[in-house]
């Protein structure tokens, strides 16, 4: 099995750093019924107004995007690109290796490996997005 891609749609939002506010969240998107690729939080990002940040990656970005306007989140949207393939030692190095090859610098990567799967966001400037598409088919 091959590595396979696909590019999304990513949120970024914030929300008051303070207990409960992740459940909060999650139970009125799990009402919602809106189902999320990737999540990703961080608390203590902006100390001045008591902020913390999620990135989410939904299932369905229209629906995320209602959700959060309906909700009256602050957010961000950007593209991130998704990587799934089988996982074994170095099996992402093949594809970074084309990626630095290119001279594109990423922003950030969040990967996992489950089940004999692994599962991989990445981001980089919005300018280097079609040469990313070129690269991973």
């Amino acid at each position: 099995m091959k590595t396979k891609w696909a590019m999304m749609a990513d949120f970024s939002i914030t929300m008051p750093d303070r207990p409960g506010e992740l459940m909060t969240l999650s139970t009125k998107l799990r009402d919602s019924e809106i189902n999320l690729y990737g999540l990703w939080g961080y608390g203590g990002v902006d100390s001045i107004n008591g902020n913390s940040r999620f990135y989410c990656v939904p299932e369905n970005a229209a629906a995320f995007r209602e959700f959060i306007k309906r909700e009256n989140i602050k957010f961000e949207e950007g593209l991130t690109i998704y990587l799934t393939g089988p996982d074994s030692g170095g099996a992402l190095v093949e594809t970074l290796e084309l990626i630095a090859s290119e001279g594109i610098n990423l922003h950030a990567i969040q990967a996992v490996a489950i089940r004999g799967e692994y599962g991989c966001f990445i981001w980089a400037d919005p300018q280097h997005w079609d040469k990313l598409s070129q690269i991973l088919a």
